[in-house]
């Protein structure tokens, strides 16, 4: 392959010519199996829109290519991700984090940091739009309005009940196990595997998400004759339960969007999470309650929820009397 740049030992694919008128390693250093796989995705992006190649790079070489960009293909790249992808300024702050995090690694061994001055886009982080989305009483209308017909539908209806008595990540709950499920000093909690800050976490389970967990587990047991060690192997929330299969993110966000379609809505997994949250705010949680619930690293994620409560509060206003 053709050397782009002088002063490298290794021979690196050819950089995309564009018009731009127009336009330890650090492969082991994160705790999170599931941030790496992010982070080495975004990486993987962006070296294949800079450089020409195909199939994949062995770790020596993709150093050798980080280590050849210049701030002209960082920006490059971002205005392909926003003009030609037409990606949302909050999604490339993400990738531009990712890269960031990963450059950073690398600057630490001596290796060149062009990422270390790139500014994220300004955004409005955890839009108050899209906080107070889904309110307390739409997501009771959806349950209400619930038809559970088969193991699918039954499935469906307890991820509902889990998002809301717990708060989870997506990521969380797509990974629980029925082992993960323990009874500590008389309490039933969950022991959370993958969580965002790779540590292992424990939360407890209302009894009302807890019964109806239960209630679906004995039907899956009963449906596919499943017994009791086997069981607990298995994922709450299959994709299918018969071969046992971990459902993906996507098939979450389907199920939970098609939800949304009862109320006339399109919702997320983290619209409920947020609905749990503001839910928490009004009937008098303090932030510092709400941040161990949610799992939040400081309480100035959690702010954005006490203004939630704070405008909502404010709809009392409307039913004041008039005096004239």
């Amino acid at each position: 392959m053709e050397l782009v740049k002088k002063d490298t030992s290794l021979s690196i694919p050819k950089k995309r010519r564009r018009n731009r008128e127009n336009s330890g390693t650090i492969f082991s250093i994160y705790k999170s199996e599931k941030t790496l796989k992010d982070y080495m995705f975004h990486l993987n992006d962006f070296l294949k829109y800079i450089y020409e190649y195909d199939g994949d790079l062995n770790p020596d070489e993709t150093m050798n290519m980080m280590n050849n960009i210049e701030k002209e293909d960082i920006e490059d790249y971002l205005k392909h991700l926003l003009h030609e992808r037409k990606l949302k300024k909050s999604s490339i702050n993400k990738i531009i984090s990712s890269l960031k995090s990963l450059y950073k690694e690398l600057e630490k061994n001596g290796y060149n940091n062009p990422f270390k001055y790139i500014p994220l886009f300004k955004t409005t982080k955890h839009n108050l739009d899209n906080v107070l989305k889904l309110s307390y009483e739409e997501l009771k209308e959806i349950i209400l309005n619930f038809s559970v017909m088969d193991d699918k539908s039954f499935r469906d209806l307890v991820i509902l009940y889990t998002l809301f008595y717990t708060g989870l990540r997506s990521s969380e709950l797509i990974n629980l196990k029925y082992d993960d499920i323990i009874e500590r000093q008389g309490s039933i909690v969950l022991r959370l595997k993958e969580t965002k800050s790779g540590k292992e976490q424990y939360k407890p389970l209302h009894d009302e998400c807890y019964k109806k967990i239960m209630e679906f587990k004995n039907y899956i047991m009963k449906l596919y004759k499943i017994g009791l060690d086997e069981i607990l192997d298995h994922y709450i929330f299959s994709r299918t339960f018969s071969p046992n299969q971990k459902m993906s993110y996507n098939n979450l966000y389907r199920i939970i969007k098609n939800k949304g379609l009862i109320i006339g809505k399109e919702i997320s997994p983290h619209n409920i999470r947020h609905t749990v949250a503001t839910e928490l705010s009004l009937r008098g949680a303090d932030i510092l309650e709400i941040r161990d619930f949610l799992g939040h690293a400081d309480t100035k994620v959690t702010e954005v929820y006490i203004n939630a409560k704070n405008i909502l509060e404010k709809r009392a206003i409307t039913k004041l009397p008039k005096l004239i």
